[in-house]
């Protein structure tokens, strides 16, 4: 499987992170645009490497081990 460079950037800042983080916290550590971060997200967890919860009005992604 390839990733674009977004793609890598967002699957670093979740690998360093150890733990679940948001759609703006991702697009924080990884330097880019909230829409940015949302899109490749959203590509990450239809390639099957991450997954996502919702808690309160917060979306959290992780890693899939």
């Amino acid at each position: 499987m390839t990733f674009k460079p977004e793609e890598k950037r967002i699957i670093n800042v979740l690998y360093i992170a150890h733990k679940p983080l948001t759609t703006k916290n991702i697009s924080e550590r990884s330097e880019m645009a909230w829409q940015t971060a949302k899109k490749y997200l959203g590509v990450l967890y239809e390639k099957g490497v991450v997954d996502r919860g919702r808690y309160g009005k917060s979306v959290y992604w992780w890693l899939i081990a």
